[in-house]
C-alpha cells in the first residue's frame, strides 16, 4: 500500500511540474513574441536569464522530489521494522501467556501435593507473589506492545504529513522538510528506546527461566517430603492400633483377675483370710498397675501425636480449601 501511495503521489508531482513547465514556456513566448520586433538583445538576456531560473526551479524541483523520495523510503523501511518488532512482541506475549498457564498448572498441582506438609502457607504466598511478578511482566509487555502501536501510529502521520507536503513547494516545503527532521530524530530515538527494552526483555526471560528450574527442584523436594509424611503417618497408624491392642488385651486381663478374685472371697471368712485376700489382691493388681504404668505415657504420648497430626490436616484441609476459593 504505501509503495502504491508512493508511486501515485510521485506521478502526480511529475503531471504538475510539467503543467508548470508548459506554462512557464508559454509565458516565455509570449514575452519572446512580443519583444521580438523592438528589443532582440534585451529579449536574449531575458530569455537567457527565464531559462536559467527555469533550469534552477527545475532542479531544485528534481533534488526536493529525489530527498523526498529518500526520506520516504527509509520512513517506510523503519515502518516495516516496527512491524516485524511488533510481531515478535505478539509472539513474546503468546510464549508468557502460555509459561503463564503452565505456572497456574503446576500452582494447582502442587496445592494438591502438598495438602499434608506443615510450610504450605509460606510456600503458596511465595508462588502467589511469584505469580503477580510474572502478571507484572506481562502488563509491562501489553504497555509496551500498546506504546508500539502508538509510534507506528505516529510514524503513519509522520508519512502522511509527507505525502501532503509534497505538493507544495519553497519556503513551505522547507519548514516541512526541517519539521519531518525533527519527527525522524524522534522515530529513531523511540527505535532506540525499543531495542533497549527489547534487551530488557531477553534478560527477563532469563530469570523467568532461571526460577523455572528452581520451581522443578523445589518440586522435587516436595515430593520426597510427602513421601516421608506418608511413611511417618503409616507407622504412627500401626503404633496406634498396637496400642489399642495392647489397651483391650489389658482391660480383658483386668476383668478376668477381678471376676477370679471375686469368685474366691467369701462374705463370712475370718480376719485372717480377708488380709491373706487383700495381699493376694496386691499381689494380682500391682503387677497389672505397674504395666499399666509402663503403657500409659506411651499411649497417651501416641494419642497426643496423633490429635496434634488430626489438627495439622485440618488445618491443610481449611488452607487447601480457601486457596481453591
Amino acid at each position: 500500500m504505501s509503495s502504491r501511495s508512493t508511486s501515485s503521489t510521485d506521478h502526480s508531482v511529475d503531471v504538475k511540474e510539467l503543467l508548470e513547465i508548459g506554462e512557464r514556456c508559454k509565458e516565455l513566448r509570449k514575452e519572446k513574441d512580443m519583444l521580438r520586433g523592438s528589443q532582440g538583445q534585451s529579449f536574449e538576456l531575458i530569455r537567457k536569464k527565464c531559462l536559467q531560473r527555469l533550469e534552477q526551479h527545475v532542479q531544485t524541483l528534481s533534488e526536493a522530489r529525489a530527498e523526498d523520495k529518500n526520506h520516504i523510503q527509509k520512513l517506510e523501511r523503519e515502518l516495516e521494522n516496527c512491524f516485524q518488532e511488533i510481531d515478535y512482541l505478539q509472539d513474546q506475549l503468546h510464549l508468557r501467556n502460555e509459561e503463564m498457564n503452565s505456572l497456574s498448572e503446576c500452582v494447582c498441582s502442587l496445592q494438591l501435593k502438598l495438602a499434608n506438609l506443615e510450610n504450605i502457607y509460606e510456600e503458596v504466598a511465595r508462588l502467589r507473589e511469584e505469580l503477580e511478578i510474572s502478571n507484572a511482566e506481562r502488563l509491562y509487555l501489553l504497555q509496551q506492545l500498546e506504546n508500539k502501536e502508538l509510534e507506528i501510529e505516529g510514524s503513519a502521520l509522520c508519512i502522511e504529513r509527507l505525502e501532503e507536503s509534497i505538493a507544495s513547494v519553497g519556503l513551505e516545503h522547507q519548514f516541512e522538510i526541517e519539521g519531518m527532521k525533527l519527527d525522524l530524530m524522534a522515530v529513531e530515538q523511540n527505535y532506540f528506546e525499543a531495542k533497549k527494552s527489547q534487551e530488557e526483555t531477553t534478560q527477563e526471560n532469563v530469570k523467568l527461566n532461571e526460577f523455572i528450574r528452581d520451581l522443578e527442584l523445589r518440586m522435587d523436594d516436595t515430593e520426597k517430603a510427602i513421601e516421608s509424611f506418608e511413611k511417618e503417618n503409616e507407622s504412627l497408624r500401626e503404633q496406634l492400633q498396637a496400642s489399642e491392642l495392647n489397651a483391650k488385651t489389658f482391660s480383658e486381663k483386668v476383668e478376668e483377675q477381678f471376676r477370679g478374685w471375686a469368685a474366691n472371697i467369701d462374705v463370712s471368712s475370718s480376719s485372717k483370710e480377708e488380709e491373706n485376700g487383700t495381699s493376694c489382691c496386691g499381689d494380682i493388681l500391682g503387677p497389672l498397675l505397674i504395666k499399666l504404668a509402663a503403657i500409659g505415657p506411651s499411649d497417651v504420648d501416641l494419642m497426643d501425636k496423633m490429635e496434634e497430626m488430626a489438627g495439622q490436616i485440618k488445618n491443610y484441609e481449611s488452607l487447601v480449601k480457601q486457596l481453591k476459593s
